[in-house]
């Protein structure tokens, strides 16, 4: 066991080091810095608080009294509300601008971590991760829009995969963080450290965060059009749900990773934060290729065939009866790999034809697939685990989904599509 321990932190350190050199390389070369740093701080805070409390889990539910497998419900209720608002703030900064929504859910997002630093039970803590996810919700979808508002094409797509990269550092590094306070203090100053984190956010942002939709650009459109609008596109649909299913097999894995590890294996926090960030590589990676490769069809088929190869190799011991660290290590990295190149390639074809409906569009993106993925996570968290097979039977089902709505675009014979609008 604790081979595989410094096993993984060589991997983490060998991998993280060059990804973040070229990372760099491509921000400056782009001219961009500014852009993808003012990213990572609008979304990393979000992806913090979703992933800093897994290392603290075990703690949690001895504080509050809770069965472990409740545990599991603190991440669904932050996804369900970070999935639904997004429905909302994403037409509203097609009419208000970008910037007033997004510091205004960050404002939000601070009640919560505080809602949840002061929880006694667990269902005020669900509540302060409903709170958090409500707030958050307006990163997740202008995360989405802002890109479309200023790129298009190849350059779109370059630009999502660099910003996809970046912001994964954030849950790199939380879970480590989380680990190391639970370790020294208590896990409810995980929660306080957010509180802190979203204050700073919210000042840089507001001083520093130049709007990005002029007014001559946005669009007064009833809501309920500017959706039928988007959704009429079946092959939008098509990469809508193939991005649904992609993120609830992460979101499921990052739910059960925590107990599995500390239940099923009997592993440390600070062991349980190491090999919980282990598939983060495996992300970046998958990013930094869906940047650098010429053909988005190849790019598709290389990250099915990664989510396919992670889930079996998690899934087939788990039918014999065993359950095996190395397993679910390796089957995580490259499940997350493929996830790595489908998130910034579907998210950029999605987007492209639609410059000025980019709002509804990106919330549309964000909303559904994090709404599902939250209910996934939720129903995962009533189902007994059983080992490494509940989730290796999902991320399994979870690619079989991709795989088919994939193979459906072929009959469509679809490139990069596009823009129906130009931009102004």
């Amino acid at each position: 066991m604790q081979c595989i321990f410094h096993f993984a932190q060589y991997s983490v350190a060998s991998i993280i080091a060059p990804l973040i050199c070229d990372v760099l390389q491509e921000m400056t070369k782009h001219s961009n810095t500014i852009f993808v740093l003012q990213m990572i701080l609008m979304v990393g805070i979000g992806q913090m608080a979703q992933t800093m409390f897994v290392p603290a889990l075990t703690e949690i539910s001895s504080s509050l009294n809770s069965d472990p497998e409740a545990m599991q419900g603190i991440m669904a209720w932050y996804l369900i509300p970070y999935g639904l608002f997004q429905f909302i703030y994403g037409p509203l900064s097609d009419r208000l601008g970008r910037k007033i929504p997004l510091l205004s859910g960050l404002v939000l997002f601070f009640i919560g971590a505080q809602v949840a630093y002061y929880a006694n039970s667990i269902e005020q803590l669900y509540l302060g991760s409903f709170i958090q996810g409500a707030g958050t919700a307006a990163a997740g979808a202008l995360a989405r829009s802002i890109p479309r508002d200023l790129y298009n094409g190849k350059k779109l797509l370059e630009m999502n995969s660099i910003v996809s990269m970046a912001i994964l550092f954030s849950p790199l590094v939380a879970p480590i963080i989380g680990g190391y306070i639970v370790g020294y203090s208590s896990w409810q100053d995980i929660y306080l450290v957010l509180s802190i984190l979203s204050i700073i956010v919210i000042g840089v942002l507001a001083l520093t965060f130049p709007e990005p939709l002029t007014k001559e650009r946005r669009n007064f459109q009833p809501v309920l059009q500017s959706y039928k609008h988007v959704l009429s596109n079946k092959v939008f649909v098509i990469f809508m749900v193939s991005l649904v299913a992609t993120l609830s097999g992460v979101a499921a894995f990052e739910a059960v990773a925590g107990i599995l590890y500390g239940n099923t294996f009997g592993l440390s926090p600070l062991m349980i934060s190491v090999l919980f960030v282990l598939p983060i590589p495996g992300y970046l990676l998958g990013a930094y290729y869906a940047a650098k490769l010429t053909s988005q069809k190849k790019v598709l088929q290389l990250g099915v065939f990664s989510l396919g190869l992670g889930a079996l190799i998690i899934l087939v011991p788990s039918l014999f009866g065993h359950n095996i660290v190395a397993t679910v290590v390796l089957g995580s990295v490259l499940f997350f790999a493929g996830a790595g190149a489908l998130f910034p390639t579907l998210t950029s074809l999605a987007l492209q034809p639609f410059p000025k409906h980019a709002g509804v569009a990106g919330a549309l993106l964000g909303g559904v697939q994090n709404l599902l993925a939250g209910m996934a996570t939720l129903v995962m968290s009533w189902i007994p685990l059983q080992g490494q097979l509940n989730i290796g039977v999902f991320l399994s089902f979870a690619t079989l989904v991709v795989w088919g709505l994939l193979m459906s675009l072929e009959e469509h014979h679809v490139e990069m599509p596009e823009g129906e609008e130009s931009l102004s």
